[in-house]
């Protein structure tokens, strides 16, 4: 039965999948918006499995080894992130069709990067640097969504930092991943990623006792992933080079600069 269903889908073009996949998330997406929050928690899990289902249904094929973990933890990790940071904005149909459609374009992006990470393109080619640049900015993105929605809570600052380490953690997975995807893990990896994490836990720490805004707070904690991130996939892609951790310092130097002047005595 799956072998059959699977025929059916291979018959239809990659993109459309894809488009598919994106409509039937975004409409699931946008009628979990009209429950109040308490209820549209309960359907987090529903939405994890639908989204596993779609973004295999839209990739389909040659999925191999860590692939079946790595080519989807965006797709879910925007979902969930998505949902959450709808209930921060003002509840009106207004806010709702813009955001829902904003959701689907970024997954659209999401899909068609991960179908380049996942066929193996040469990394020196311009499509392999292009779905590298879109996986980072997202990752990024979806960072400040996560920390803004975490700050917001205003948890414990020691909760706070577990949350934030367990949330970062797989997506510093994939950060480091795509630096050099194979569908066979290198060891390094989830190391890395795993020290990344606790990095940023300290980091979310360190902004608990700062005198700033949610929003600031988010952008702090999503500067040091850059940096943290920027390092790591130099060091991935054995590219550690003066001039370009001097980038990576200089755009994180401005951010703090722009952090501090934004701080409330």
């Amino acid at each position: 039965m799956i072998h059959k269903f699977r025929n059916i889908f291979l018959k239809i073009g990659k993109r459309k999948r894809f488009a598919l996949s994106c409509a039937v998330l975004s409409v699931y997406l946008f009628v979990i918006t009209y429950l109040p929050y308490h209820t549209a928690l309960f359907h987090i899990i529903p939405l994890l499995l639908l989204t596993y289902t779609v973004t295999y249904i839209g990739i389909l094929e040659d999925i191999e080894g860590i692939e079946w973990i790595q080519l989807f933890i965006l797709p879910l990790s925007l979902t969930v992130i998505a949902l959450l940071f709808y209930y921060l904005l003002p509840v009106r149909l207004l806010t709702r069709i813009p955001f829902v459609f904003l959701y689907s374009v970024i997954l659209y992006a999401i899909f068609l990067s991960e179908n380049i990470f996942n066929v193996g393109v040469e990394k020196t080619l311009a499509l392999y640097r292009a779905a590298y640049s879109v996986a980072n900015f997202i990752i990024l993105l979806i960072l400040l969504l996560m920390f803004t929605i975490l700050f917001s809570f205003g948890l414990n600052y020691l909760l706070a930092s577990f949350i934030g380490m367990l949330a970062a953690f797989p997506l510093f997975f994939h950060s480091l991943w795509i630096a050099n995807p194979m569908s066979v893990l290198e060891e390094r990896i989830y190391k890395m990623s795993a020290l990344l994490s606790v990095f940023l836990g300290f980091g979310v720490i360190f902004a608990s006792f700062l005198p700033l805004r949610t929003t600031i707070y988010a952008i702090l904690n999503v500067a040091m992933a850059y940096f943290l991130i920027g390092v790591s996939q130099e060091i991935i892609q054995d590219t550690v080079y003066l001039n370009r951790i001097k980038e990576y310092v200089v755009v994180y130097g401005i951010l703090i600069v722009f952090i501090v002047l934004s701080m409330q005595f």
